[in-house]
């Protein structure tokens, strides 16, 4: 069934798209939170980007299919922990490894002050309230207020590249 708001594209068009985005490399992401009765809910993501730097703001595209998504709602806390090279098995686990609180059983999760779930030896932890969602397609895009930031002083990005994991080194 098609939608009016979303024609048929000319043939070719999904497959072209997806091999010009396996060319786009992205730091690999898990975004946190809990949803509504406390549970800890993740998803690994390389669809996060800054908006703002007056104020700091990022965004984050989501699936509407992913659990995560229903839990995004306005006000609510999340956070975008930026994973370094150690940590593909949790990007792994978090991208339908395993589903639901045992995502949480690899790694090193803690809860900050405001009972977000993030992970504390990851590059970067970027902590954030929903502050705009918009629908777009079969995603919901998630624009987060940064209310805090923890940083770690090694930097060695997982980066997902080509449908496989790589890493950053200099030029």
């Amino acid at each position: 069934m098609s939608d009016p708001c979303f024609p048929a594209p000319p043939p070719g068009l999904d497959g072209d798209f997806r091999a010009a985005m396996r060319r786009l490399a992205a730091t690999v992401t898990v975004l946190s939170a809990r949803d509504q009765l406390g549970r800890r809910c993740g998803m690994t993501a390389t669809a996060v980007t800054s908006v703002s730097a007056a104020p700091p703001a990022l965004l984050a595209c989501v699936n509407r299919s992913a659990a995560l998504h229903a839990h995004l709602g306005l006000g609510n806390r999340f956070c975008i922990n930026l994973l370094h090279t150690g940590q593909q098995p949790i990007s792994e686990i978090c991208s339908g490894g395993a589903e639901g609180e045992a995502r949480f059983n690899t790694g090193d999760w803690r809860d900050d002050a405001e009972a977000v779930p993030y992970l504390h030896d990851a590059q970067a932890n970027i902590f954030c309230a929903v502050e705009a969602v918009h629908a777009y397609g079969s995603h919901g895009i998630f624009i987060g207020r940064v209310l805090r930031v923890q940083t770690r002083d090694a930097i060695a990005p997982l980066v997902y590249q080509d449908g496989r994991y790589m890493r950053t080194e200099p030029l």
